[in-house]
């Protein structure tokens, strides 16, 4: 039986919002869903890049989610 995959990449820029109560730094995550999950890993990291600079926070790490759902065909 064949099985069908439906893959999907979200792109998860963790910005650094400030600090905390403690002094450690707070940050929060900002998700950009439905990226193509052929891009390669280069290229993804040029497009968080460019997200990084719309951001008024500063970007502390790229994170890269790909799932697959599977299913018979």
């Amino acid at each position: 039986m064949a099985v069908k995959a439906e893959q999907k990449s979200k792109l998860v820029l963790q910005v650094q919002t400030g600090v905390t109560a403690a002094g450690a730094p707070a940050y929060k995550q900002r998700t950009f869903a439905n990226i193509n999950p052929e891009l390669g890993d280069e290229d993804f990291l040029t497009v968080a890049a460019a997200l990084g600079t719309l951001q008024a926070h500063s970007v502390h790490a790229v994170h890269r989610q790909d799932t697959a759902l599977m299913q018979k065909a």
